[in-house]
């Protein structure tokens, strides 16, 4: 039986299977922090994925529990009550301010909707999310140098070309932990073509309060419409498992992001938690707190061990180890078999560097003593 349509031959028939994109394919693949321990090790620290050391906040808790029993009912489709309480919180308008599961999600989205084909330029120790996200989309991506583990504009810009459609800048910066202020971002903005976007990544702004840092949500509503931020409830606020970010973004984008994001993205739970999240102001006191105590500790006592360290104001250190990529990798694994899962940021270009997230109190103490017996 002849299953050709009119005018086309058998040679044409399509053969074998399906095949995915070959820049998916072949692309990078996002690799989390280590989350178990070897065989053997006793006590388990995560200390990979600069995950809250307090979990979610107690009205957070209470949030989740009310609305449990109300999953056989779909969540706002554009997860507005989280948009009216972050805009009421922080004075923004609402109708601008995109919610979606995890900033990373947003990522994409920007890529999809923005870019295409075209190029993305990031700081060459960034968030490895950019490159990969680029990436898996068929976009190429585009590394600028830093200065001294910072941000450098002048490269950045240095790099533009008819493709690029976008700029990713994390502020503060993961995992390096530096930052640049507004007024460098802002004649970052100035300086690009108005054609290309420029988004800045605040996941780790609530962790700053530092002489010169400020948000670049002002920019947004700056001359043009090419300036998106984006933030996360998953660190500070101690939501990483319940996947909520959101971005602020120009006015004309909103319906797009609409169609990428398509309806019910953030679960119920999940809009719950981050609301309540919002209001509890003492538990974002003993967040900030804790992490200004322990990162200043931590980096000292890394520092005293006679290990390089970046000025980090996130929720994490990192530092430099002896030996290059091997000696970075043999020091992580022994630290892992003692039970302190930490990171290699070797997907951001610094393979000889190891990022150890704030954790407990017990925790911190455990790393210190372990790195300075294994640096005897």
């Amino acid at each position: 039986m002849n299953r050709t349509h009119p005018g086309q031959s058998d040679s044409l028939l399509p053969g074998g299977s399906p095949q995915p994109m070959s820049y998916l394919v072949d692309g990078p693949v996002y690799t989390p922090g280590q989350a178990s321990a070897p065989v053997g090790a006793t006590t388990l620290f995560r200390l990979a994925s600069n995950e809250s050391p307090l979990g979610m906040s107690a009205m957070a808790r209470e949030a989740i529990l009310d609305v449990a029993g109300n999953q056989h009912l779909y969540p706002d489709a554009d997860g507005a009550p989280l948009a009216r309480a972050i805009g009421d919180t922080l004075g923004l308008d609402p109708g601008r301010i995109v919610t979606s599961p995890g900033s990373d999600v947003i990522i994409n989205w920007i890529i999809q909707g923005w870019v295409g084909q075209g190029s993305v330029i990031f700081p060459e120790h960034a968030f490895q999310s950019y490159r990969i996200r680029a990436a898996s989309n068929g976009a190429t991506p585009v590394a600028a140098p830093e200065t001294d583990l910072r941000t450098d504009a002048d490269a950045i810009l240095s790099r533009v070309t008819p493709q690029t459609r976008a700029v990713f800048i994390a502020n503060p910066n993961n995992p390096t932990g530096t930052w640049i202020s507004l007024d460098v971002l802002r004649d970052l903005r100035a300086r690009l073509p108005s054609n290309i976007l420029l988004v800045v990544d605040e996941a780790y702004f609530d962790y700053v309060q530092v002489p010169g840092y400020e948000s670049a949500l002002p920019l947004v509503d700056g001359p043009g419409e090419n300036v998106i931020v984006t933030r996360t409830f998953s660190k500070f606020y101690g939501l990483a498992g319940l996947r909520v970010g959101w971005a602020y973004v120009p006015s004309s984008f909103v319906h797009v992001f609409g169609k990428l994001r398509g309806p019910f993205a953030v679960s119920r739970i999940a809009l719950a938690a981050a609301i309540a999240s919002l209001s509890d102001t003492a538990y974002q006191i003993l967040s900030y707190e804790h992490n200004v105590k322990w990162r200043s500790w931590l980096q000292e006592q890394i520092q005293g061990l006679g290990y390089r360290t970046t000025d980090s104001v996130g929720n994490f250190v990192l530092f430099r180890v002896p030996g290059g990529a091997d000696g970075a990798q043999a020091l992580n694994a022994k630290l892992a078999a003692r039970g302190l899962l930490c990171r290699i940021a070797n997907q951001n270009g610094l393979p000889e560097w190891i990022r150890v997230s704030i954790g407990t109190a017990e925790a911190m103490t455990a790393f210190i003593q372990e790195l300075g017996a294994l640096s005897r």
